[in-house]
């Protein structure tokens, strides 16, 4: 029995270093427990040289006992390396996503957001076992968690848990609890988009407030067909914006409240008293979007943009490109975009469904720093002839008269309302900033063509750099994207003929060829 331990204890401490090294490679995160194995291992193999060492008697003997010793220490040196390895390539790897929409990585606004986590969240996924998409949920919160120590989460079936489940007031299978502190958020769609929304309402505060001005003629909040703007609605309240309506007829001043007015496709022009108090809210350190709209006299609101180097063109802008993607030629397409946060990085085509063009005005006036961030491609023109166009449906690029592209159609302007007259650099504590953004149409803001291409980025990211939320500027979640596969007649005759028919029938015809073939031997 002694001689049989003696054998065996090298053999088995090897293989304890060996299973020891690995474990704690893996599963660093365990602690002391995954050194056990590994400690246990090296006393063994120690144990086993000692024997080895003592019980030789002749120079042949202890040559195998130094050729022992030697390929152990071989071997332990080689689990050393195997552990390193192991341990540098889990706390140190990289991933590299090869599909087209990226969907197995997140966005790049999501990283922003996760990044910027300054409180813990919690998530508690109630899921069973066999809850279908509860893998998927599992590695898309691994990701989350894996970018940053605040995040954690736990999967509770709600049957053999009923303790925490009480705790959540019931929920019910599939149901998502995000919490930070005091808050919570309950979702039921475990996707990305839903998921960094819930992050954002949990881990902020203050909800910022939008005004949109109505009695103009403007897109209603409330209207879900194509020309309304509920999908924009939803998808601000996403990002933890509250949204509000305004009629500002009845106003003397502005709501304190106000972070941004939003003036969205009026059919007629603003009063001069709204122009005043509009003034006067932009004066006093306020943020505007304006999304105007072609055919529409708005002298009023053109006065408040030329106080920021904006002017709105009186024209309409032809797009012969547009004819091949979208289908007309008052569909410019806009795929170039200047050097601003807004744009930083941003890489999608945007549809802008009959727009005017937005021009710069001349050199901008004292504390105005102004950018124009989309023009179209040289194809494009704006015609100025807009009853002509009207009446014969028909347009045609005169140079004397229209202006040839590329056009731009959206531009943002800040103004430093502390600089002195003196044009002396103010006290940056006391530096006071008013946002304005110019888009020269509000179609892409529909429903209609909200979630086309990058329209949705573009409008959220304006929204956020007039907010002043410059980590929510970033490229949102992508939908996981359906490839497809689309056949021709005669391609679909080839996939079904050669799998269904073709190769069973050349497996059958080998079989019957081996079987005559030795019927014949016999």
């Amino acid at each position: 029995m002694r001689e049989a331990l003696k054998k065996i204890v090298g053999p088995i401490g090897l293989v304890l270093i060996l299973v020891g090294g690995v474990t704690y490679g893996i599963l660093f995160r365990s602690g002391p427990l995954a050194m056990l194995p590994l400690l246990a291992g090296l006393v063994l193999t120690a144990s086993a040289i000692i024997i080895r060492l003592r019980e030789a008697q002749d120079e042949g003997y202890r040559r195998t006992a130094r050729f022992s010793l030697s390929a152990g220490l071989s071997v332990l040196f080689l689990t050393a390396i195997l552990v390193f390895l192991q341990t540098l390539s889990v706390r140190h790897n990289s991933r590299l996503d090869t599909t087209l929409n990226r969907r197995f990585s997140l966005s790049t606004q999501t990283t922003k957001i996760l990044d910027g986590l300054d409180s813990d969240v919690l998530f508690t996924c109630f899921y069973k076992e066999t809850t279908v998409g509860k893998q998927e949920l599992d590695d898309l919160l691994y990701e989350y968690s894996n970018r940053t120590p605040r995040i954690s989460y736990r999967f509770v079936d709600p049957d053999k848990d009923p303790v925490i489940a009480s705790r959540y007031e019931e929920p019910g299978y599939g149901m998502i609890v995000v919490e930070s502190g005091k808050l919570d958020e309950r979702i039921a769609a475990p996707t990305e988009e839903m998921i960094t929304n819930a992050l954002l309402k949990v881990t902020r505060q203050e909800r910022k407030v939008l005004y949109f001005i109505t009695g103009h003629g403007e897109r209603s909040l409330q209207d879900k067909e194509e020309r309304g703007l509920s999908e924009l609605r939803s998808s601000i309240e996403a990002e933890n914006y509250a949204v509000k309506e305004l009629f500002t007829l009845r106003l003397d001043e502005m709501p304190k409240d106000c972070e941004i007015i939003v003036i969205a496709g009026p059919r007629k022009d603003i009063f001069p008293e709204e122009r005043e108090l509009i003034d006067a809210y932009l004066a006093a350190g306020g943020n505007a979007l304006f999304l105007l709209e072609p055919v529409v006299e708005i002298p009023e609101i053109t006065t408040t943009l030329t106080g920021y180097g904006i002017e709105p063109g009186n024209d309409i802008i032809i797009d012969r490109f547009g004819r091949v993607l979208a289908g007309n030629y008052l569909t410019p397409i806009v795929n170039s975009y200047g050097d601003h946060p807004i744009t930083k990085g941003f890489r999608f085509a945007t549809f802008f469904p009959r727009s005017r063009s937005i021009r710069p005005l001349g050199t901008p006036p004292d504390g105005v720093v102004r950018r124009m961030i989309a023009r179209t491609g040289s194809s494009a023109y704006a015609e100025t002839d807009i009853d002509t166009l009207i009446e014969i449906g028909k347009t045609q690029y005169e140079g004397d008269k229209d202006q040839a592209g590329p056009i731009y159609l959206c531009a943002v302007s800040t103004r430093d309302l502390s600089l002195p007259q003196s044009k002396e650099k103010p006290d940056s504590s006391q530096t006071i900033f008013s946002r304005i953004a110019v888009f020269g149409d509000s179609d892409f803001t529909s429903n209609a063509y909200l979630k086309i291409s990058g329209n949705l980025d573009l409008i959220m990211n304006t929204i956020n750099w007039l907010a002043e939320e410059e980590d929510l500027i970033a490229i949102r979640p992508a939908d996981p994207l359906s490839q497809l596969v689309i056949l021709s007649s005669r391609q679909g005759a080839v996939v079904f003929w050669l799998p269904v028919v073709g190769l069973p029938s050349l497996v059958a015809l080998l079989g019957v060829m081996v079987s005559i073939r030795k019927r014949r031997s016999a």
